[in-house]
């Protein structure tokens, strides 16, 4: 069945203060970090990911910031891991793309060359091999390689979010045509990709089931599903079933506005911009599992945003805030800056942290008895 939302509003605006006062708190800095292309953070430490020339580097840490291990994958051709996720083992998850090994030039010498000078003659190199083949890498929670998958591809694409369940893994992509969705068995066997929408379509965000179905979320500005668009611009969620095909598209829009839901959490807790003239927001909402909107809450901000599950059906939002918070004490930017708020399950603002460090964040994870992890390009953070 497919559903239709004009307004993630409805009535459900979540009271936007808490009961009592909360003072805005500082993280803490654990450590700086070396630059790096993607982050995974999972009970058994952190994850630094960068590519560099045929190698992919993986350094792990601890939550005090001590190097537990490395890993290089190593490689005779390119190859770039531009996702990572975490299983339910503690087993790190990346994907990607890579060549197949260039095929080296042989040439067969006919006659002996007059060479008076004694120039020495290069080998001639292989021919470069475009990234024709979507890879997986599989790292164990000790920084062994365990599996690495490769499938055939007919046209370039970048994966942007990866999602493993018990039973195998969820691959979104993109080739600037429209969502690109492939799955896999967790022993490496792919099936066809499928594609969703157009170049006009946009998830950022997959979460894969045990049942091999998954939910999407992103923004577009043309009809899905049977769903026209509503605003400028809508944020889209989406469900597919276990052979990628579309079965429910959710809109949440607004009256000339353009909306993007630019992260998401496994629990459908979303955040996102609304754009309105000169008007700047972030929506986060609290959807259920059929998506009908639990609470919601806007807050003037803009910029990047981010999503994380809390304990006790607690979540987190990261939001570039340009204004007062109601109910959140001692905060008054007077241009956009991060602040991190933690919203119970009834979308009340229980807590406030910022550092005057932290611009960008890459990856925010609440571990069990460590508390909100927090990435940066400037290092590691708690709170």
């Amino acid at each position: 069945m497919v559903l239709a939302l004009s307004s993630i509003l409805v009535g459900l605006t979540a009271v936007e203060a808490a009961t009592k006062p909360v003072p805005v708190k500082e993280f803490s800095k654990v450590s700086t970090i070396a630059a790096y292309e993607n982050v995974a953070i999972g009970a058994s430490g952190i994850s630094i990911i960068s590519n560099a020339d045929k190698k992919i580097d993986i350094s792990n840490f601890d939550f005090t910031g001590t190097q537990k291990w490395q890993l290089a994958l190593d490689s005779q051709a390119d190859q770039i891991a531009t996702a990572s996720a975490i299983d339910g083992a503690g087993n790190l998850w990346l994907a990607g793309q890579s060549a197949p090994a260039p095929v080296a030039v042989t040439e067969v010498e006919s006659s002996t060359a007059i060479n008076p000078d004694g120039v020495i003659i290069e080998s001639v190199e292989g021919i470069r091999s475009d990234l024709n083949q979507l890879t997986l890498w599989k790292v164990s929670s000790s920084g062994e390689l365990l599996s690495t998958f490769i499938e055939s591809i007919t046209a370039p694409l970048i994966v942007t979010s990866i999602s493993i369940s018990s039973n195998g893994v969820s691959i979104l992509g993109d080739r600037g045509t429209g969502g690109v969705i492939v799955s896999a068995t967790l022993a490496g066997k792919f099936a066809k990709a499928t594609t969703i929408g157009s170049g006009k379509t946009v998830f950022t965000r997959i979460f894969r089931n045990d049942d091999g179905s998954a939910q999407l979320f992103g923004s577009s500005n043309e009809s899905l599903a049977g769903k026209s668009l509503a605003g400028l611009r809508d944020g889209i969620l989406a469900k597919i079933g276990k052979t990628g095909k579309l079965t429910s598209v959710v809109r949440s829009s607004a009256n000339k506005a353009t909306r993007t839901w630019q992260d998401a959490t496994s629990s459908n807790f979303l955040i996102g911009d609304v754009r309105t003239g000169n008007k700047s927001e972030v929506a986060i909402t609290k959807f259920n599992s059929s998506f009908a909107p639990m609470w919601t809450i806007r807050l003037l901000a803009k910029g990047q945003t981010r999503a994380a599950i809390g304990p006790s059906g607690t979540h987190y939002g990261l939001i570039n805030s340009t204004s007062s918070i109601a109910g959140v004490t001692g905060w008054r930017p007077t241009t956009a800056t991060p602040i991190v708020l933690r919203f119970d399950s009834k979308g009340v603002i229980t807590q406030a942290l910022k550092h005057s460090e932290i611009s960008t964040v890459d990856a925010m994870v609440h571990i069990a008895g460590v508390g909100l992890v927090v990435v940066t390009p400037t290092g590691i953070f708690k709170g």
